[in-house]
Order: structure tokens, then C-alpha cells, then sequence
């Protein structure tokens, strides 16, 4: 998945973040103090060890918001940065730079605090033949760009939404009354347009599971002993997911159970923001007297 973007959705959610910041007088401080022809170059500094991501979007929030504006850089998304680099350059008008600098801080901090955790969690298991994924436990109307992020820290991601596969899950097998059920009348809906997982609790909803073999079970909520009797029973031409409850302390014995995928929310839900900053660096005219 690579962010396009000229994705009018994208640029919606950019746009309504430059709204919000700079509300509907405009920067009035900035406004007041700087001449409106005077052009600066900005540089954007990291001021910690991290792993790069969201750079296009910061890039975007500025050319949004005026498109003469110029960002140049020789570092992307994915990129594994040590403090007190350089990232981008920023020239243009200052008054541009200024109406734009906190919304562009704020989408590649927290975007590259989301890359950095998915990379340390990617790292506890590399040694393992493991999947690291993601799922729908995303920011409102961030999902594209935080499921980015989560690819440039060396993760994969599952399904993007509701639309893209079968996930059977609790409560549609507590609506249906048994996993077996879920699963048959997912089948005579769709026959075979849909790749299905199915979610189990137990030894039980296994057993029905395998018996109807979905192409994915996914063990949500097991306990390390259990998910590994359990994956003996799975055939290989059935694939295995563990999740639930799965964080940076515990994904590395997890890893050691021999399930093909894991998927957490952790690195959405634990991640901090990476310190960056944008420092003038030249300033072509002086600010109004």
C-alpha cells in the first residue's frame, strides 16, 4: 500500500487539519509580525532516534497550503534516522511556513511514533518466521496514513476494512450460535469470492473450525500453553493468527509458538510521538516594524 497523494480523501483529512489550526481568522500573530513577502528556508530537525514515516505528508501539508511552497529532502519514509539529523528543508513564504508548521509537526511525529513502535516490535521477533500485522484499531479518519506508517516500521497490514475479507468474530458467532453456523452461512452468501477467517475462544470453536477449514483461524485471547497444543492440531493448508492482549513485554514468546501471523493494535495504541522540530534557518526579509 503506497499513500497517493492526489487521493481527494487524503487531502480532505490534510485540509481539515490546516482548518482546525488555523482557524477561520487566520494566524493572527504571525500575520501581524511578519511582511507578507518575506521568504525563509526552515529546516526539520529530529531530536531522537527513530524510524522515519509520514515525510510525504508533512511534504503535502505545505503544498496544500501554498504550492509554490519548496520541500526537499533525502530521507524516507522508512528510514531509521538518529537524532539531530536534518530531515527536509522547508523555503517558501514565512508566512506559509508558519500557518502550516504545526499541522505538519504534528502528522510525521505521530506517524513516525507509530513507524518507531512497530519497528521495535518488529525487531523482538525477527528471529522467528512470523507476521507482524495490524488492525482496525486506528485513529478516526487516520487510517491510511497510520497503517503507512505501520508498513515503513516493518510491519504488514491486515485487512483495511470490513469490505476486503470474511473475519468471523465473537459476537457474529454468538449471533449465529456456533461457529460452524458463521462459517456455512458465510459460504452460501459468497461461495468462494471471500478469503474467511474465523475467530475462536476455545477447543470447541476450534474443533468446528477445523472441520470446515477457513483459509485463517485466529486465536484471540490464548494463552501461550494452549495456542501451542492447539496449532498442532492445525493443518498446513490452514493459516493461524494470535491476537489479543499481545504487547511489547510478550509478542516475542508468542512468536516462539510456531503461529504464522500476529496481530496487535500495540504499536497504534503505546506509540509516542517523535520529537522533531522545524528551526529557521535563513530569513530574506525582516519581519514588519
Amino acid at each position: 500500500m503506497l499513500l497517493d497523494m492526489k487521493d481527494t480523501s487524503l487531502e480532505g483529512v490534510i485540509k481539515n487539519a490546516l482548518e482546525e489550526d488555523i482557524g477561520s481568522l487566520g494566524d493572527v500573530t504571525s500575520e501581524c509580525l511578519i511582511d507578507s513577502e518575506c521568504e525563509s528556508e526552515f529546516s526539520l530537525v529530529v531530536n531522537e532516534d527513530a524510524v522515519l514515516a509520514g515525510l510525504e505528508v508533512f511534504k503535502n501539508v505545505f503544498l496544500l497550503l501554498d504550492k509554490n511552497m519548496v520541500i526537499c529532502s533525502s530521507s524516507k519514509d522508512g528510514d531509521k534516522i538518529k537524532s539531530n539529523t536534518i530531515v527536509a528543508s522547508v523555503s517558501g513564504k514565512t508566512l506559509s511556513i508558519l500557518k502550516a508548521e504545526r499541522t505538519a509537526l504534528n502528522f510525521i511525529c505521530h506517524l513516525s511514533g507509530i513507524a518507531s513502535m512497530t519497528n521495535r516490535l518488529v525487531n523482538l521477533i525477527k528471529d522467528t518466521a512470523v507476521i507482524l500485522l495490524d488492525t482496525r484499531k486506528t485513529t478516526p479518519n487516520m487510517r491510511l496514513f497510520e497503517k503507512q506508517a505501520i508498513l515503513s516500521g516493518g510491519a504488514k497490514n491486515h485487512r483495511f476494512n470490513l469490505s476486503e475479507m470474511v473475519l468471523i468474530k465473537d459476537n457474529h458467532i454468538s449471533s449465529l450460535g456456533s461457529v460452524k453456523s458463521a462459517i456455512l452461512k458465510v459460504r452460501d452468501c459468497y461461495g468462494k469470492k471471500y478469503k474467511i477467517e474465523v475467530e475462536v475462544k476455545d477447543f470447541q470453536e476450534l474443533n468446528e473450525a477445523l472441520l470446515l477449514k477457513p483459509d485463517v483461524i485466529m486465536f484471540d485471547n490464548w494463552k501461550i500453553n494452549d495456542l501451542k497444543r492447539a496449532l498442532k492440531l492445525v493443518p498446513d493448508d490452514i493459516d493461524t493468527e494470535a491476537s489479543g492482549q499481545i504487547n511489547i513485554e510478550n509478542i516475542a514468546d508468542y512468536a516462539k509458538t510456531g503461529v504464522k501471523y500476529i496481530s496487535t493494535s500495540y504499536m497504534v495504541k503505546h506509540a509516542s510521538w517523535i520529537d522533531f522540530s522545524l528551526n529557521a534557518v535563513e530569513v530574506k526579509h525582516e519581519i514588519k516594524v
